[in-house]
């Protein structure tokens, strides 16, 4: 959860932003409930991980399991063939040298691809998997917008706050620490590609 907790926070473009901070402390609580350890990840922590394209080290049948332990519709394994059926349709079946042949069933239309490996296949199952829309307004929003309204004036309050206490060092400590990794990671990045 540390390492989550981090990526959140390189994520966070702002310095540090009242949701990063909120998120990472509910994914904190969360996973140490009750004094017990889990090897799972708990709902939240796994969508937070596929939401924010966390980089853990899944493989197919580790994905697949936290999935299913979370409720979640997950992948199955079947014959050597990983199928996940909602809207469209997906199977991923293993051919030669390591790759997937994919094939997606979109209302009678079925299209098909290659993925060169495992890492490929998780990719394509943490997109599948991730929320894609940003709640509250996202697609099929059924809110009243008087809602929003109402609570602007309390929400202004409590982001001017917020913008007060951004002038104490420890955001501008945050803002530089978080400056200098990412430096870091940018030139690690453009090592690899030259």
């Amino acid at each position: 959860m540390k390492m989550l907790q981090l990526h959140l926070a390189l994520l966070d473009v702002g310095g540090p932003a009242l949701p990063t901070v909120a998120l990472s402390a509910a994914i904190n609580q969360m996973h140490y409930r009750n004094d017990d350890f889990s090897p799972w990840l708990t709902s939240l922590e796994l969508s937070v991980s596929l939401d924010t394209w966390f980089p853990a080290p899944w493989t197919p049948e580790a994905l697949a399991a936290s999935l299913e332990n979370a409720g979640r519709d997950a992948p199955k394994m079947t014959r050597g063939r990983w199928s996940w059926d909602s809207d469209p349709v997906f199977s991923a079946e293993q051919i030669s040298g390591g790759a997937w042949k994919i094939s997606r069933n979109e209302r009678g239309s079925v299209a098909t691809a290659r993925l060169d490996g495992d890492r490929n296949l998780v990719v394509l199952l943490m997109d599948y998997y991730r929320t894609r829309f940003v709640l509250p307004w996202g697609v099929g929003y059924q809110g009243d917008d008087r809602d929003a309204a109402a609570l602007a004036p309390a929400t202004l309050a409590v982001l001017q706050a917020d913008i007060e206490d951004a002038r104490y060092p420890y955001r501008a400590a945050w803002l530089e620490k978080r400056s200098a990794f990412l430096t870091g990671g940018r030139k690690a990045t453009n090592e690899e590609t030259d």
